[in-house]
C-alpha cells in the first residue's frame, strides 16, 4: 500500500477520517510534498501553484482586507502532523518563521497518539460585547433597572442581527458589574451582552449588537454610554484539550518513563506560581496555537490576548496547562478561551485559507477550536519534554542550525552536510557555519560510483502528420517521431529524491506554464512510486528542446526518457524497443497530463519512427517504413490550447452539425488512408498535398487560427512542398515538408517569421 495515501477508515460520527501519521514527510521534496496534496485533497493546479508561489493572497484581495495595501508579505507554511483529536485525524496547517515549531507540535502529536490522541471538551460560542454607562448617581439602581428591561435590550440588541438570530444565535442573556473607576471616572456599570455567535469569530455581529442597544440603554439608566464594543476576554467559550499517556511512552536513554513524567510536572508547576516562568511557558503554547490560527484565518491576535488575560484571571500570570501524574500515567490539560470561526472574515476573503482549511479537515468552529487547544498543549508537551531532559538547546539544535546555515548563504544542497556538521561539534553559530561550508567548497568533489550514476536518457518528440481529431471518433492517424526531444539525466542527491527545474525552450510565455511545470512534478513522484524509490537520494533534471503545448509530445518524451531512466537506474532492462510493461507505465505519467490518454504519443515515440494508429477497439499500432528520410521544419506560431478544450469544442460543433462535421472526420480518415500509402511509397510530393488538404480540413473544424493559417501559407511561399497544423490547434506549432537539401535554408529565411524553427526528419531515428 502506498504509505503516502490517506488511509481510509470506518466512519465516525458520518465522516470517514484520514490518517496524518505519514512516515518520512520530511524527507520528501517540496514538490512531492505538493504532489501528495494535490492527490489526496483533490487540488487543481491552480491551487498547487498558490501554494508553492505562496500567492494565494494578491494585491486584488489585499486591497479588500486592509487600507493603503502596497503589496502582500509571506510567511512559511508548513503541516503539522500525527494530530488525532477526539477520534479525528487532522493536518495542521501552520504559518510561522521559527524553524522548530512545526516539527515540536508534530512529534509532540506523534507521542500523544500512542495514549489515544487528545480529547477535547468545547463551550458554546458565546461571546461578551461590552457597554460601558457612566454618570450614573446611584449605579446599584441602574442594575436593577437593567434587569428590569433585559427583554428589551435583547430583542434591541438583536435587531442588529436577524440573520445570526435566524440560525438560532444572538444575545440571550445580560450580566452586569459595577466598577470603581477612581476619582477622575467614579463608579461606572458594565452591562455585558451574552452572544451566542454560532459559526462566527463574531467580532462584527458584537460590535453591531452594543452599538443597537447604547441609547436604549441610556434611557433604561439615566446614564451616559461611551464604550460599546465586545470583549477578547472570552471566558464563556472556554477550549479544553487533554492527553494521557503512559509512563512507557515517555521513557528515554537517560530516564525511566516515571522519571520523565515527574520532571514535566514540576516543570509545568514553576509556570503556575512564578510569573517569570509562566510568560515564557504560555508564549510556547501560542507559537503553535497562533502558528495554526494563522493559517486557518482566525483572528490570532484576539486568541492570544484572551489567552493572556485568562492566565491573570485570578489576579497571578499563570501558564495555562496543568500537569499531573495519575495511575502510572502522565496527564496534561490545558484550558483557555478561543475564539473561532468557520465563516466570515479571513476564512472567506483569503483564497490560500480556503485551500488549508480543506486540508486541515475541519469542518466546524467547535472542531477547529478543539484542533487549536491541542496544538497549543501539543506545542507545550514538546517544549517542557525537551526542557526537562536534553535541554532546549540539544533539543532545538538541529532546526536552528539549518536557520543559521540558510543565513550564511549556504546552498539547498549543503545545508543539511553543514547542519550535522555544526550539531557533531555542538557549536551552532553563524562563524561556524561559514567555516565549515568554506572546507566543503575547498573538498575535491565526490566521483559517480561507475555504472550506477549519473544515468542519462533521451526520448524524441513526436509530430502528428495526419488525422488530428478525427483519431478521437475511430478514424486513423498517422505521427511521427523527430530527431529533437528531452534529455533527462539522474545524478545522486543526499537530499532526493529531487527533481530540479526543468529546462524547456521558451519563446514566448505560455499561458498556465507553471502548470505544466507542477504535472511535470507529479509524474516525477508518481514514477517515483512505480518504482519503489521515493527514498532514494537522487536527483532529476531535463534539458527538452520541445516548447510544452506545442503539439510536439513534451509530455509523452518527459514520461518515456523518466521511466526509461529509473528502469535502468533500477537494472531494470527492456529486450526490445517495444516492451507493454515499458509502454503501460509511460502511459500511467502520460494520464496525468491529459487524462486518458490514447496511448498514440507514447507508442509513436517508443517506435521511434511513423506510426499508424487506430484507438479501437481493437486498438492499432502499425508501423509505417519510411523508404528514404523526408526532411521539414517545425514554426512555433503561438501559444497553444489544451488539447481537451479543443476536443470538446469539436465535440460541441458535431452535436449542432452533425451532419456536416462527421463529413469533414470521414474526409480527414480517407486522406489520411491515402497519407499512409505515399509515405510507404516514399512519394513526398503527394505527402505534401495531403498535408494541406488536412490542414483545411481543420480550419473548417474550427481549430486552426488565423496565425496558423498565415504559418501555412507562408510555408508553401516559401517552397515548402506541403504544410499543415500538428496537435489539435488553438494555436501551436505548424509543420511543413522541405526539398531535399533545402531545409536549413528554409529555416534561415524563416527565423524572422517565427519565435522559433526547428528541424525534423522522418526516418532519422531508425
Amino acid at each position: 500500500m502506498d504509505r503516502f495515501r490517506f488511509i481510509k477508515k470506518p466512519p465516525i460520527g458520518g465522516t470517514e477520517f484520514r490518517t496524518s501519521r505519514i512516515p518520512g514527510f520530511y524527507r520528501l521534496s517540496v514538490e512531492q510534498r505538493l504532489a501528495f496534496l494535490a492527490r489526496s485533497f483533490n487540488l487543481d493546479d491552480e491551487q498547487v501553484s498558490q501554494l508553492r508561489n505562496g500567492n494565494a493572497l494578491r494585491m486584488k484581495h489585499a486591497v479588500n482586507m486592509v487600507e493603503n495595501a502596497v503589496g502582500v508579505f509571506g510567511l512559511p507554511l508548513g503541516l503539522g502532523l500525527n494530530f488525532l483529536v477526539d477520534g479525528r485525524e487532522y493536518l495542521v496547517p501552520m504559518a510561522i518563521e521559527e524553524a522548530s515549531i512545526i516539527a515540536a507540535a508534530s512529534k509532540a502529536a506523534l507521542i500523544i497518539r500512542k495514549g489515544g490522541g487528545f480529547r477535547t471538551r468545547i463551550n458554546d460560542p458565546v461571546m461578551i460585547g461590552q457597554v460601558q454607562v457612566l454618570d450614573l448617581k446611584k449605579p446599584q439602581k441602574a442594575v436593577e433597572q437593567i434587569k428590569n428591561y433585559k427583554e428589551e435590550i435583547i430583542a434591541q440588541a438583536n435587531l442588529a442581527n436577524p440573520r445570526m438570530v435566524q440560525r438560532g444565535g444572538g444575545v440571550f442573556d445580560i450580566e452586569t458589574r459595577v466598577l470603581d473607576g477612581g476619582e477622575d471616572v467614579g463608579e461606572m456599570l458594565v452591562v455585558h451582552l451574552l452572544f451566542n455567535v454560532c459559526e462566527a469569530m463574531g467580532a462584527n455581529a458584537v460590535n453591531y449588537a452594543c452599538e443597537a442597544v447604547g441609547s436604549l440603554i441610556e434611557k433604561v439608566t439615566g446614564g451616559r454610554v461611551n464604550l460599546r464594543i465586545l470583549s477578547n476576554l472570552a471566558d464563556k467559550r472556554i477550549a479544553r484539550a487533554e492527553f494521557t499517556l503512559p509512563f512507557e511512552h515517555l521513557t528515554t536513554k537517560e530516564f525511566t518513563g516515571e522519571e520523565v513524567a515527574h520532571r514535566l510536572v514540576e516543570a509545568d508547576r514553576l509556570a503556575h506560581v512564578d510569573p517569570y516562568r509562566a510568560t515564557t511557558h504560555n508564549k510556547g503554547i501560542f507559537n503553535g496555537l497562533c502558528a495554526a490560527a494563522l493559517a486557518l484565518g482566525q483572528d490570532w491576535r484576539a486568541i492570544e490576548a484572551g489567552g493572556h488575560a485568562y492566565a491573570a484571571r485570578d489576579g497571578r500570570y499563570r501558564g495555562l496547562t496543568t500537569y499531573k501524574i495519575s495511575s502510572g500515567c502522565l496527564h496534561g490539560e490545558i484550558e483557555l478561551p478561543l475564539q473561532t470561526g468557520s465563516v466570515g472574515g479571513a476564512v472567506k476573503a483569503h483564497p490560500g485559507v480556503q485551500i488549508l482549511r480543506a486540508i486541515s479537515g475541519v469542518e466546524n468552529a467547535r472542531q477547529l477550536a478543539g484542533l487549536l487547544s491541542a496544538v497549543g498543549l501539543g506545542q507545550n508537551f514538546a517544549a517542557l519534554l525537551a526542557l526537562s531532559t536534553v535541554g532546549i538547546q540539544k533539543g532545538h539544535m538541529a532546526l536552528h542550525a539549518r536557520s543559521v546555515a540558510v543565513s550564511v548563504g549556504v546552498p539547498p544542497n549543503a545545508v543539511e552536510e553543514v547542519t550535522q556538521e555544526m550539531i557533531r561539534r555542538g557549536e551552532v553559530k553563524v562563524t561556524v557555519a561559514e567555516d565549515i561550508y568554506r572546507r566543503l567548497q575547498k573538498r575535491p568533489k565526490q566521483v559517480e560510483e561507475e555504472d550506477e550514476l549519473p544515468v542519462e536518457t533521451f526520448a524524441p518528440g513526436k509530430i502528428v502528420l495526419f488525422g488530428e481529431h478525427a483519431t478521437v471518433y475511430n478514424y486513423p492517424g498517422i505521427a511521427a517521431a523527430i530527431n529533437i526531444g528531452v534529455k533527462l539525466k539522474v545524478t545522486r542527491d543526499p537530499d532526493g529524491p529531487r527533481f530540479l527545474h526543468p529546462h524547456f525552450k521558451k519563446v514566448f510565455s505560455v499561458p498556465k506554464s507553471d502548470q505544466d511545470i507542477q504535472l511535470f512534478s507529479n509524474a516525477v513522484d508518481v514514477a517515483l512510486g512505480i518504482y519503489d524509490l521515493r527514498n532514494e537520494p537522487i536527483a532529476i533534471q531535463i534539458e527538452s528542446e520541445l516548447v510544452p503545448g506545442m503539439g510536439l509530445g513534451s509530455s509523452a518524451a518527459f514520461s518515456t526518457a523518466l521511466c526509461s531512466a529509473l528502469r535502468q537506474y533500477k537494472h531494470l532492462k527492456r529486450s526490445k524497443r517495444w516492451d507493454s510493461d515499458f509502454f503501460d507505465e509511460v502511459q500511467s505519467l502520460e494520464a496525468i497530463f491529459h487524462g486518458h490518454p490514447s496511448g498514440m504519443d507514447a507508442a509513436t515515440i517508443l517506435s521511434e519512427g511513423v506510426l499508424w494508429f487506430r484507438k479501437g477497439p481493437p486498438r492499432e499500432f502499425l508501423p509505417i517504413q519510411v523508404p528514404t528520410p523526408i526532411s521539414g521544419v517545425i514554426c512555433l506560431v503561438e501559444p497553444g490550447a489544451r488539447t481537451i478544450e479543443l476536443v470538446k469544442k469539436v465535440a460541441n460543433f458535431r452535436e449542432q452539425k452533425p451532419k456536416y462535421v462527421n463529413g469533414i472526420l470521414e474526409d480527414i480518415g480517407n486522406l489520411t488512408v491515402d497519407a499512409g500509402i505515399a509515405l510507404g511509397t516514399g512519394d513526398t510530393y503527394e505527402i505534401g498535398k495531403l498535408m494541406f488538404r488536412n490542414h483545411e480540413l481543420l480550419a473548417k473544424l474550427g481549430v486552426s487560427t488565423p496565425a496558423l493559417d498565415r504559418a501555412v501559407e507562408l510555408l508553401l511561399d516559401n517552397g515548402a512542398i506541403g504544410a499543415k497544423i500538428t496537435g489539435s490547434g488553438g494555436g501551436g506549432a505548424v509543420i511543413g515538408l522541405v526539398e531535399p537539401g533545402s531545409q536549413f535554408d528554409l529555416m534561415e529565411s524563416l527565423s524572422h517569421d517565427f519565435p522559433m524553427v526547428l528541424p525534423f526528419t522522418l526516418g532519422a531515428l531508425r
